[in-house]
């Protein structure tokens, strides 16, 4: 069996680094994949070695196609065997969109966690055919998260407890429960600190720094606790692009990773600090409720309910409107698995989430998506 993979996997996105590691995934297990950019933006950035082989290679005489592409970029084909699309969603239904016509365009759809999965199935995706829609989740390079990385230090913090947010600022990301309820559960006598780093397309560092700023200092006004915004801590804000071992490093120095999102197909910043031991707490949706387990050394997984989408910066027009429902967690709930992980932290195993973590490994997707493959 040969498969041709097409991605955006040259973006240095989140989503590109999902198509690299599906790429390697499928190449450790012995399937033979040729893989293709398909170039979305200006960015044009370095891939592993191995990817660059493989993009090296003849595409002709390939049995399947993998499209993990924006879907209105997916095109029906009977060149192959099969002709597999790679979809995430963040919202409980795309059905009104485009989106969902361009899907029903190929042999399978394939998507990275459970809660998707059943809500292309009740949506009919494919009427009669609901085996068609496949659950393949994320894929890691264990060996990443055993490794040792150069120590990060922001001394006026090195010696508090770090609680941390690292992704996009937009509000799908939900930053505004993090900042309201570290700020609202920790006074400012608690050796405890907040970091929040960002980016933004389109902004430079300063001009992200500044929005940040000007959105902690108006939650920071509507709370009222204190009589002047300079008596509350100070967040540790961090603008700028950083490495993937800078990263790491971060992930090393926080103690507790918070992403309590509207919505996540999987969030690889909360995988990535589960496996580091830095106890992720993640909105009860998505991606993240495959992955963190009843353990707390894990994460936890706050509660919440659902709601109408009402959203003003989402990439795509139709996207995210009042037709969809994304969910809102509970901020009670994030001030008390924050206020746990501060008491309890050195009491919970740290290797825990490495071990949840193996069950996603290289080895362990590529012969799901083997399996699925030779079905």
């Amino acid at each position: 069996m040969k498969v041709l993979y097409l991605g955006h996997y040259r973006e240095g996105t989140g989503w590109a680094q999902a198509a690299q590691d599906y790429i390697l995934a499928l190449n450790s297990v012995g399937v033979d994949v040729v893989c293709r950019n398909i170039r979305l933006t200006h960015n044009y950035k370095d891939v592993p070695p191995v990817i660059e082989e493989l993009e090296k290679k003849d595409h002709k005489d390939c049995d399947v196609c993998i499209q993990h592409l924006l879907p209105h970029h997916l095109v029906g084909s009977n060149h192959f065997k099969k002709n597999v699309a790679y979809f995430v969603s963040e919202s409980t239904s795309i059905k009104t969109t485009s989106w969902f016509n361009h899907l029903q365009l190929m042999d399978e759809v394939w998507v990275p966690n459970s809660e998707l999965m059943s809500g292309l199935v009740d949506d009919n995706l494919f009427p009669g055919e609901p085996d068609r829609v496949k659950l393949v989740p994320h894929t890691f390079d264990m060996n990443k998260y055993k490794k040792q990385y150069r120590p990060m230090n922001i001394p006026e913090i090195d010696h508090k407890f770090k609680f941390y947010y690292m992704g996009d600022l937009n509000e799908r990301k939900n930053i505004e429960s993090v900042i309201t309820a570290f700020h609202s559960e920790f006074d400012r006598s608690e050796p405890v600190s907040l970091i929040i780093k960002v980016k933004k397309f389109g902004l430079e560092p300063n001009q992200v720094e500044s929005t940040v700023r000007s959105l902690c200092d108006q939650i920071k006004s509507k709370l009222r606790i204190y009589r002047d915004n300079s008596l509350y801590i100070q967040e540790a804000i961090i603008p700028v692009e950083m490495t993937e071992d800078d990263v790491c490093s971060l992930h090393h120095y926080g103690d507790c990773f918070v992403c309590v999102s509207h919505g996540e197909g999987w969030s690889i910043p909360s995988f990535e600090a589960m496996c580091f031991g830095s106890t992720p707490i993640c909105s009860d949706t998505g991606g993240p409720r495959d992955f963190i387990s009843d353990n707390p050394a894990t994460g936890t997984l706050i509660g919440g309910v659902r709601s109408v989408c009402k959203c003003s910066d989402s990439a795509f027009q139709e996207l995210f409107t009042g037709r969809e429902e994304w969910f809102i967690p509970s901020e009670s709930e994030l001030k008390k698995s924050m206020r746990y992980y501060y008491e309890n932290k050195n009491s919970l195993d740290p290797v825990e989430g490495i071990r949840r973590g193996n069950k996603f490994s290289y080895a362990s997707v590529g012969d799901t998506i083997k399996e699925i493959l030779e079905g």
